[in-house]
């Protein structure tokens, strides 16, 4: 996270990182996306929210967001995240048609991936490790895209496939 004005601080901040892939081998690839579980929108349950929200009692009442930051590098927390805190999990039926794109229930993975799939944990952890770029070597289409995942260059909710965009799988300069 960065200030959006660099030393000026104030306005903002930038969350860079990157869905995170869990690969099923032949039943699929799974995306713990970069938002919350529920589509619309908002940032609710976004990366910034998300560390906010979870780690809020290492936070000292901080308010400002840089200084929280700081304290999260200074720890490098990590925690089991609640049911109702997974990000929106994501499955594509072809990887290779944006459209096929399906919202998964972190509650029932069998209904999308077969009865010997379970989810037991889903953890989150502060680190320093570097961002890696294997999104899009899964899902190469998203460097092109433009807009949201159905092809549509404007947010209208008609599908699922219209709630969703690249912003969604990876965050930060390119």
């Amino acid at each position: 996270m960065r200030p959006i004005f660099g030393s000026m601080g104030g306005a903002g901040n930038e969350i860079s990182g990157e869905a995170v892939m869990v690969d099923l081998g032949s039943r699929g690839t799974v995306f713990a996306l970069l938002r919350g579980p529920k589509t619309g929108f908002g940032d609710l349950g976004g990366p910034a929210w998300m560390l906010f929200h979870v780690f809020a009692d290492l936070l000292k009442g901080e308010i400002d967001p840089l200084p929280k930051v700081r304290l999260l590098i200074e720890r490098r927390p990590y925690r089991v995240l609640q049911l109702d805190d997974i990000p929106m999990l994501v499955h594509f039926s072809d990887p290779n048609d944006p459209k096929s794109v399906v919202q998964v229930d972190p509650a029932n993975l069998q209904a999308t991936f077969g009865a010997e799939v379970v989810l037991r944990d889903v953890t989150i952890e502060v680190t320093e490790d570097p961002i890696s770029r294997a999104v899009e070597t899964k899902l190469p289409w998203l460097k092109t895209i433009q807009g949201q995942l159905d092809g549509s260059h404007l947010y209208t909710g008609g599908s699922f496939a219209n709630e969703l965009n690249a912003y969604d799988f990876y965050r930060g300069s390119k």
